[in-house]
């Protein structure tokens, strides 16, 4: 008896403090956090039935309490431990009670969905790939990001027990793409949304029996989307009708698809975790070619008819693929896990390289970008970082723009990786940039989205998504389009900034 007792107190300590396992992007919701979702309830349900023994059972009770009176006499440090585990407990439940129902949404502009709208979908750019296109600025259209860091909307999915958007926006015209994980007490799931961004309707939301943390990509009236995390296997990449959700076909890989695809030239090039990278028909979903020898989880680029990629497990290294057949045209050895999505400038190549994880950085960080010939692999610039580099690089106009686990934004010099300038926003930033000609839009870890001025890193806004709900984590990365700043988050949210205030008239002046 008290070496069972011994046994499952160890447990719960072990479950309590035992570290992630070692995946770039970590399970980021699961049976536990659906649990304490609904701690409260269990809660009072435990509350009651105690009160219902207590009156109905009294001699029962007598005799319970007297065993436990004894049980605590003859073995008082195992009843400390227990009494200790038990106040944890309460203390935490209560926490949770507090931050479910203590910061309503109601507070919040303007929050609620719609009736269904007669908007029709606006006829715009594609997002072909992670960040909307090769340079992964985050920014497809003509329009200008938000000046101000107002508040306009938030959706909020009161359906699922849990949710958790650290997929990536794709937003054309005004229809916003994103997945989802979705979690109840005793299973996983995800799900991919459509959603109208002038009226927040949900248009469509199609599930999947896999979480998603795999950002869309939308072309030729089409969502493709990956389904998995570091952990899963046998999931797939599906094809969506981008009007109605309704599946069109879907790729199955022995491994799990975190990348979001690139497409070219009616192909889709992704990477499927240990199970390499694929070539496949966007019309069909067949085969092209597959490159089996990696573990690769980046989204990667296509330039030139060349596919480049980088691996974060095994050996540490950056290749070059032909686009057409799958050939290996060199791989380059790294000196760290490569994680950041490459962009492209010119004959240049950009990648992130960084320890740690999206949750936690490593006991020892180490990060860096490299830029590489894009035709020999040969290295021409490094740029250190202080932590892991895990964001897509962001090409734009001679600069490359990039976040790090250290808590600043960098943007250099293109060409020879010469610092331009570096912001400081004193939290991880694993969310990639968004950048237009005016402003670099990025989010931190710990809630916070900022507007740095393109020029020099400036803060000229801040948003606190504790004016939301407490607790908020951002993975998801910022989409600029329509004028507007688009982002998801941990807990069920995805927000819009850059509310339009009226123009004044000359009476208002």
């Amino acid at each position: 008896m008290r070496k069972a007792t011994f046994m499952l107190i160890f447990l719960l300590v072990f479950v309590s403090f035992a570290s992630p396992a070692h995946a770039v992007i970590p399970q980021l919701l699961g049976p536990l956090s659906a649990l304490l979702s609904i701690i409260p309830q269990i809660l009072a349900f435990v509350g009651v039935a105690v009160i219902t023994v207590l009156v109905f059972a009294r001699e029962t009770t007598k005799m319970f309490f007297y065993r436990l009176r004894d049980f605590a006499v003859a073995h008082k440090v195992v009843a400390t431990l227990l009494s200790v585990i038990i106040l944890a407990g309460f203390a935490w439940g209560t926490y949770q009670f507090v931050t479910l129902f203590g910061n309503p949404v109601a507070t919040l502009p303007d929050t609620n969905i719609r009736p269904r709208s007669q908007v029709g979908v606006r006829k715009d750019s594609a997002w072909t790939t992670f960040r909307g296109g090769k340079s992964r600025t985050g920014h497809v259209d003509a329009l200008p990001g938000p000046a101000n860091g107002t508040l306009a909307w938030v959706f909020r999915d009161e359906e699922a027990m849990a949710v958790d958007f650290s997929s990536s926006p794709a937003v054309v015209g005004n229809r916003l793409y994103i997945g989802s994980s979705h979690g109840s007490i005793f299973s996983l799931g995800g799900a991919t949304y459509c959603i109208d961004t002038e009226s927040r309707e949900v248009i469509w939301r199609y599930t999947s029996p896999i979480p998603i943390f795999s950002s869309p990509a939308v072309a030729g009236g089409r969502v493709y989307i990956g389904e998995g995390y570091h952990q899963d296997s046998g999931c797939h990449l599906r094809c969506l009708d981008a009007k109605s959700g309704e599946p069109i076909w879907t790729f199955r890989t022995a491994s799990h698809v975190e990348s979001t695809p690139f497409i070219h030239q009616g192909k889709l090039y992704f990477t499927a975790g240990a199970d390499g990278v694929y070539c496949i028909d966007a019309l069909e979903g067949e085969q092209i070619w597959h490159y089996p020898e990696v573990h690769a989880d980046m989204s990667p680029v296509v330039h030139e008819q060349k596919l480049y990629f980088g691996t974060g497990y095994g050996e540490y290294h950056v290749y070059a693929l032909d686009a057409q057949t799958g050939k290996e045209l060199w791989a380059k050895p790294m000196p760290y896990p490569v994680w950041g999505s490459p962009s492209v400038y010119e004959n240049l190549v950009f990648f992130g390289l960084g320890t740690g994880s999206f949750s936690h950085s490593a006991h020892q960080p180490l990060g860096k970008v490299v830029a590489l010939h894009a035709e020999t692999g040969d290295i021409v610039w490094e740029y250190e970082a202080e932590d892991a580099v895990l964001t897509a690089i962001a090409s734009h106009n001679g600069y490359v723009t990039f976040g790090s686990r250290d808590g600043f934004v960098y943007t250099l010099s293109a060409p020879d990786g010469k610092l331009y300038w570096k912001a400081n926003l004193g939290g991880a930033v694993v969310s990639s940039p968004a950048v237009t000609t005016e402003a670099v839009y990025v989010g931190t870890k710990d809630g916070r989205i900022y507007a740095l001025a393109t020029e020099n890193g400036k803060v000229e806004w801040e948003f606190d998504t504790t004016d939301v709900a407490r607790n908020i984590e951002i993975y998801s990365s910022p989409v600029v389009a329509n004028g507007q700043l688009y982002i998801g988050s941990s807990d069920r949210y995805i927000l819009c900034l850059g509310r339009n205030e009226p123009a004044q008239t000359p009476a208002d002046r």
